[in-house]
């Protein structure tokens, strides 16, 4: 059996934020957790300084900022804890070096790839017109899309091992109220209740994708498909397992995978030509990444599936590996906001 980790990134809606949405996952078989689990932790002690993990949590986002943004206040945060955890983790960080944060992405991703361990993705695009022809939100078509797009990129996968995957995701239940949260799931994932909660709407789109079980479903598919039973899930365990990411490490790196892919794809909305000495390191990540990609895509480590229209006008998904996803998104943004020749240069080679 695989175990798949997974997470989102870009699921605030707020205007000055990231344009894209992507939820993904590491695939690991059963037989390599154990193994991987303590060379990772290694790795994260030995780059990022973060020698007990099970006390500290790799949370990507706030790290990243710390290290990329000196300008960032602890002080800035709304609650009290944050502002605790924030110091805190600054203090642990003391001693690490925007390069080693750009070595542990490149280690890292090298590392995957030799143990064949996948990062399966899917890459949405919020504006996308698509979301606009639905009765639901825009923001609630763009979370059940990217998450169908990534089930329909798992079950291929798992179809071509023949194993059955389970879904490990961080717990939400905090965040909804007890009442809603002891319903039965067809009650609980209802239209009333996914549209105040928005971490209902995955468990709504896995139970449409193995409607194939029950002789009838009276739930609307929230992001129905041009191919109604390719879009199926045939190899998935029909629960999600929820686990306090704190105590995951898997979920951590498959956090930190999506958030810095995700800062690649912004790279060309958010920063001008006119870099600083800090967005020129910024850069250098890019670069890494880029770079990291190009070996992975040999073994097929990191595969990505996008939304499009066919002829008819109905949703279908690309499914692309490294090649298309370095060449189209990655190479695009790095020649067309980065003027150095030298690096111009080198980013046309490859």
């Amino acid at each position: 059996m695989y175990l798949i980790y997974t997470d989102e990134t870009g699921t605030n809606f707020s205007p000055k934020e990231s344009a894209f949405m992507l939820y993904g996952g590491l695939v690991v078989h059963e037989s390599k957790v154990n193994l991987l689990e303590l060379q990772l932790q290694k790795m994260i002690a030995k780059f990022l300084q973060l020698d007990d993990i099970k006390k500290v949590e790799l949370h990507t986002s706030e790290i990243f900022h710390i290290l990329f943004s000196p300008s960032l206040k602890c002080e800035d945060k709304r609650k009290s804890k944050d502002k605790k955890a924030c110091k805190a983790l600054k203090e642990l960080l003391e001693n690490v070096t925007q390069e080693d944060f750009i070595q542990f992405t490149d280690e890292l991703i090298q590392f995957l790839t030799k143990m064949n361990i996948p990062l399966l993705l899917s890459i949405i695009r919020k504006d996308d017109e698509i979301h606009t022809k639905h009765q639901i939100s825009k923001e609630t078509s763009a979370l059940a899309y990217s998450f169908k797009t990534f089930l329909n990129l798992l079950d291929r996968y798992l179809a071509s091992k023949n194993e059955k995957g389970l879904l490990i995701a961080d717990d939400f239940s905090n965040q909804i109220p007890t009442k809603i949260r002891n319903l039965p799931l067809h009650e609980r994932i209802s239209d009333q209740h996914i549209a105040k909660h928005k971490e209902l709407i995955f468990l709504r789109v896995l139970h449409r994708s193995l409607s194939w079980k029950t002789e009838s479903d009276t739930l609307a598919d929230m992001a129905p498909l041009k191919y109604e039973f390719e879009s199926k899930n045939m190899f998935l365990i029909d629960n999600i397992n929820y686990t306090n990411s704190k105590d995951s490490i898997l979920n951590q790196v498959a956090d930190f995978l999506l958030f810095i892919i995700r800062k690649t794809l912004e790279y060309d909305d958010k920063y001008p030509d006119n870099l600083d000495d800090n967005l020129l390191k910024v850069k250098d990540l890019v670069h890494t990444i880029k770079r990291s990609i190009h070996f992975a895509e040999s073994s097929e480590m990191i595969q990505v599936g996008k939304l499009h229209k066919t002829h008819d006008k109905k949703i279908d998904i690309n499914i692309s590996c490294g090649p298309i996803f370095t060449s189209a998104i990655v190479k695009n943004i790095i020649v067309k906001n980065i003027k150095d020749e030298d690096f111009r240069k080198d980013t046309e080679k490859t």
